[in-house]
C-alpha cells in the first residue's frame, strides 16, 4: 500500500470537514480546532488570574500594574499556532491536557516583570473543569454569533428575497403528491421563511453557561485559602466579565444541559433545512424550477444533458450527519457518573465536527438557491392539466349556498378523475346552482383559485425580525450614517477621519438598518462603479445577520443597476463573511487605514 505523509492536506485529511469542505468550514477552524480550544483555555487561565489580582480579599496576589496587566492579556491576545505546539509538547510530557495549559501560561507570566513571586495564582482553586467548561462555553458562543448565526441569517434573507418576488406565482399544491388545491411559489417559500426565523430566534436566545467553583462545585479549596471572601459573588462577576451566564449549581463539571437545549435547537432548524431540501429538490423533479447552467459542470458522467440538484442533495447528506453528531451529543453530555467522569471529554472534541457539517449544509442550500430559476410554462402547464381541483371550490360554495350533500356530490363526479376545461365546465351544468354561484364557478380557473396565498406570502417574506434594512439618501440620513461609521471606525478601529470621509458619499447609494425606535445600527455603501463598503454593524449587534442582510441589499442594488463588477476591500479578519456571501479573493493583501484588506470580487456563479 502506498505510504500517505503525515502532513495534514485537504486529500490526506479523514473527515471531509478538514479535507474536501476545508474552504467551506474553515471559519471555524481558529474557533472549534484544538488549536482554539488551547487558545480559550489560555483566555480563561489568564484572565482569571488578573480577575484574582484585583480581587481585595486575595491578599496574596498584589494588584497588577498597567504594564502587568496588558502584558498578561497579551499572553491570551497574541497566542497563535506556535504557541499551540508548546502546549501539545507540554501535554506529551504531562499526559494532560489542561495542566499543560497552566504549565504554559505560568511560564509566560513568569516572563512579566515583577510577577514571578505570584505563578501558584495561575490556576489558582480550579480544577481542570472550571478552564475546560468556560473554553467550550467561549467556543461555542463564538462559534454560534460569528460563524453559524450570520450563515443561517444569509440563507433566510435569500429564502426571503425569493420569497417575496415569487409571492404571486401561481403553483400546483401537491398533498399525498397528488395534484390539490393551488397555492404560488412564493407562498411555499414563506413558510420557510417563518419556519426558519423561528427556529433561529431559539438558538440565538439559549444561554451559554458556565461555572468556576472547585472541584465538586462547592469552592471547597478557595474557602480554605481565603475564608473572607464572598467566592459565588467573584465567582458571578468574573462568568459576567467573560459574557456567559452563571450557572451556580454544579458537581465537577458544568453539567452540559445548556449544549443539549442549543443542539437540540440547532437539530431543528436543521430538520426545517431537511425539509426545505427534499421540497425543492422535488419542484425540480417536477420541472417547476429550473437550475441555471455553470460552465464546465458535468451532471452526470454518462448523461451529458442533466443538470442535478446537487447542492439540495450534498445539504441534505450534511444535514444527517450533523444531527446524528447533535443528537449524540445532546443525549450524551448532560449524562456524568456521580460528581464526575471523563465520558464527555472525548465527545466534546467532536462539537467542531458537528458544526462543520451545519455550516456545509447551509452553504450548499445557498448555492443551490442561486442556481434556481422558475418555469413559469412548466406551472402553467400542470395547473391548466388539473381543473379537478375546483372540486373543493364548487363543494364549499354550495355548502355556503345550503345545497344539500355538496361534498358528496362532488366526490361521486370528480374523485379519482382528472377534469379538463370542458369536463369541468359540463360538471357545473349538473350542479343545482344559483346564477350568482354558477357565474363564479365558470369564471374561475385552477391558476386564478389561490386564496390569500399572495398576502401570506408577501406577510411572511416583509416580516422580518429584528433591525429594518433599506435603501437611504445621503442628504437626509448622512448625519445618522457618519455617527455609526464614526463609531465603528474612527472610535472603535482608529480609522483617522481624513481617509473615512472620502468625498465618494454623495454619489453612492447608502443602505442602513434601523432597530424598532428607529436608531441606526448599521450601514453599507455601493458606489457607482459596483464597490460596495463601509460595512459597519455596532459591536453589540454583531452576529445577528444584520451585516448579510445589509450586503444581501448592497449586492441586489447593484445587480440591478446593472453593475458588470461586484467588488469590495474586505478587513482580512471579514474575509470568512464574505465568502460565504459568495465573493472570492481578486489579488493580494494590503494596507488602507492601517488595517490589512484583501481585494474580492463577486463569484457570477454565485
Amino acid at each position: 500500500m502506498a505510504k500517505v505523509q503525515d502532513d495534514l492536506s485537504p486529500l490526506t485529511a479523514i473527515s471531509p470537514i478538514d479535507g474536501r469542505y476545508r474552504s467551506r468550514a474553515s471559519v471555524l477552524a481558529p474557533i472549534a480546532s484544538e488549536y482554539g480550544l488551547m487558545r480559550y483555555r489560555v483566555r480563561v487561565e489568564v484572565a482569571w488570574f488578573i480577575h484574582l489580582a484585583a480581587c481585595p480579599g486575595v491578599a496574596g496576589l498584589p494588584g497588577l500594574s498597567p504594564d502587568q496587566r496588558t502584558a498578561a492579556e497579551a499572553v491570551a491576545g497574541e497566542f497563535d499556532v506556535a504557541d499551540a505546539a508548546a502546549i501539545r509538547d507540554l501535554e506529551a510530557e504531562t499526559n494532560h491536557d489542561v495542566k499543560a495549559v497552566e504549565y504554559f501560561v505560568k511560564g509566560r507570566v513568569a516572563r512579566i516583570d515583577g510577577l514571578q513571586p505570584y505563578l501558584e495564582y495561575v490556576h489558582f482553586g480550579c480544577t481542570s473543569e472550571d478552564i475546560n467548561n468556560l473554553a467550550y462555553a467561549l467556543m461555542l458562543r463564538d462559534a454560534r454569533d460569528t460563524v453559524l448565526v450570520p450563515a443561517m441569517a444569509d440563507l433566510i434573507d435569500a429564502l426571503r428575497r425569493l420569497a417575496a418576488g415569487l409571492a404571486d406565482v401561481p403553483m400546483l399544491a401537491r398533498t399525498h403528491g397528488q395534484p390539490a388545491s393551488p397555492t404560488t411559489v412564493g407562498k411555499e417559500l414563506a413558510n420557510f421563511v417563518a419556519r426558519f426565523d423561528r427556529q433561529l430566534a431559539q438558538i440565538r436566545n439559549t444561554p451559554i453557561l458556565g461555572k468556576i467553583n472547585g472541584a465538586v462545585g462547592n469552592y471547597n479549596a478557595h474557602v480554605v485559602a481565603y475564608p473572607d471572601v464572598d467566592w459565588p459573588a467573584e465567582s458571578r462577576k468574573f462568568l459576567e466579565g467573560l459574557g456567559l451566564a452563571v450557572n451556580p449549581y454544579t458537581t465537577q463539571i458544568e453539567p452540559h444541559d445548556y449544549m443539549a437545549e442549543l443542539f437540540h435547537a440547532l437539530s431543528r432548524f436543521n430538520q426545517v433545512l431537511l425539509d426545505f431540501d427534499r421540497d425543492i429538490w422535488g419542484y425540480v423533479a417536477l420541472g417547476y424550477f429550473r437550475q441555471r447552467k455553470v460552465e464546465g459542470e458535468t451532471g452526470s458522467s454518462t448523461m451529458p444533458h442533466k443538470v442535478n440538484p446537487i447542492d439540495f442533495e450534498n445539504s441534505e447528506g450534511n444535514v444527517g450527519l450533523a444531527n446524528a453528531l447533535l443528537g449524540h451529543l445532546a443525549d450524551k453530555l448532560p449524562v456524568s457518573r456521580w460528581q464526575r467522569d471523563l465520558s464527555d471529554s472525548t465527545a466534546l472534541r467532536n462539537v467542531g465536527t458537528a458544526l462543520g457539517h451545519c455550516l456545509v449544509a447551509y452553504s450548499s442550500a445557498m448555492r443551490g438557491l442561486g442556481k434556481l430559476a422558475v418555469d413559469h410554462d412548466k406551472l402553467d402547464h400542470d395547473l391548466d392539466d388539473a381543473w379537478e381541483v375546483l372540486a373543493e371550490a364548487v363543494q364549499t360554495l354550495m355548502r355556503a349556498n345550503g345545497s344539500p350533500e355538496p361534498y358528496e356530490q362532488l366526490k361521486r363526479l370528480t374523485r379519482g378523475e382528472r377534469l379538463d376545461e370542458a369536463v369541468y365546465r359540463d360538471l357545473l351544468d349538473q350542479l343545482d346552482l344559483d346564477d350568482s354561484a354558477r357565474e363564479r364557478l365558470t369564471r374561475l380557473r385552477p391558476r386564478d383559485y389561490l386564496g390569500l396565498a399572495a398576502v401570506l406570502a408577501q406577510d411572511a417574506a416583509t416580516a422580518s425580525p429584528g433591525p429594518r434594512v433599506y435603501e437611504v439618501a445621503w442628504r437626509t440620513h448622512g448625519d445618522a450614517l457618519k455617527a455609526l461609521r464614526r463609531t465603528v471606525f474612527v472610535e472603535e478601529q482608529g480609522v483617522p477621519e481624513a481617509e473615512e470621509w472620502d468625498g465618494q458619499d454623495e454619489a453612492s447609494r447608502h443602505f442602513i438598518a434601523e432597530d424598532d425606535t428607529g436608531t441606526a445600527v448599521g450601514t453599507a455603501r455601493l458606489m457607482p462603479s459596483g464597490q460596495i463598503g463601509r460595512m459597519a454593524v455596532l459591536k453589540p449587534l454583531r452576529g445577528k445577520g444584520i451585516g448579510a442582510r445589509l450586503l444581501a441589499a448592497a449586492v441586489d442594488a447593484a445587480r440591478q443597476g446593472g453593475s458588470e463588477r461586484i467588488f469590495l476591500h474586505a478587513q482580512t479578519q471579514a474575509a470568512g463573511f464574505y465568502e460565504r456571501a459568495g465573493f472570492r479573493g481578486a489579488g493580494e493583501t494590503f494596507m488602507e487605514a492601517g488595517i490589512e484588506h484583501r481585494p474580492m470580487e463577486l463569484d457570477t456563479d454565485t
